[in-house]
């Protein structure tokens, strides 16, 4: 009993010092909103679904692939992209799953990114 308690404590020890060790590597330093056009002929914005994030990347690693999740408050996942990255990091374009309507207010949302193996 006293080797499975040891077993198991040993264990719990080694993934808080492994969660320690590998820190977030990519950094989301800014989102870009949609560059939007004005049509003139009927006064009304024109918005593609394309949005861009400014991304840092620390670590060892030269090249990465990148994903990245745009999510809102509620933690409905809004856009998603992923890119061959070099560092020091750069730009993502992510697409917007559908248009939305905003009418004027301010979108509150953040972004996420790992790293995936490619």
């Amino acid at each position: 009993m006293k080797k499975k308690q040891i077993l198991v404590f040993i264990l719990f020890i080694f993934f808080i010092i492994n969660k320690f060790t590998y820190a977030e590597e990519i950094l989301v330093k800014k989102i870009y909103p949609p560059k939007c056009s004005i049509i003139e002929e009927t006064n009304s914005r024109l918005c593609p679904r394309i949005m861009e994030l400014d991304i840092e990347i620390t670590g060892e690693e030269e090249k990465k692939l990148i994903r990245c999740l745009l999510y809102s408050e509620e933690g409905e996942i809004l856009a998603f992209g992923e890119a061959v990255m070099r560092k020091p990091g750069g730009r993502i374009y992510i697409e917007l799953r559908e248009r939305h309507r905003v009418h004027g207010l301010t979108l509150i949302a953040g972004a996420k990114c790992n790293e995936a193996k490619y």
